[in-house]
């Protein structure tokens, strides 16, 4: 008598994902920041995460492109350091399952604005 296997292949990338910078804040003074990072799956065991943009490059993992950031383990928080410089940053994650099926871009966006803007002096003279 023979025997069969039925054998599912994944071919669905992970849903959901969302990236929020400081809990989705507008704005921050600090170039430090925290990625909240969340997707509709459950489990996520085994996931593996990848982020990029407006940092400052001192973490190996996360630089400015896709491409020469690293995939880590999956975490629902990670801290970042913005690139100097007062403008609006951006950031991006992917997130990718155990068979390496890869989400969507999920961006977010803060402005970075220190208060070291340069002031004008007005003279008032007699």
């Amino acid at each position: 008598m023979a025997a069969y296997t039925t054998l599912t292949l994944d071919t669905t990338a992970p849903a959901g994902v969302t990236l929020a910078i400081n809990g989705g804040a507008s704005s921050t003074a600090n170039t430090s920041v925290t990625a909240d990072i969340a997707t509709s799956d459950s489990p996520t065991t085994s996931y593996e995460m990848k982020l990029w943009g407006d940092v400052d490059g001192s973490d190996p993992n996360v630089q400015a492109t896709e491409g020469a950031s690293a995939w880590v383990p999956y975490a629902t928080t990670q801290a970042l350091t913005l690139s100097a410089g007062q403008a609006e940053k951006t950031i991006d994650l992917k997130v990718r399952d155990d068979v390496g099926n890869e989400s969507s871009t999920a961006p977010d966006t803060i402005i970075l604005s220190t208060g070291n803007s340069v002031r004008t002096l007005m003279w008032v003279g007699a």
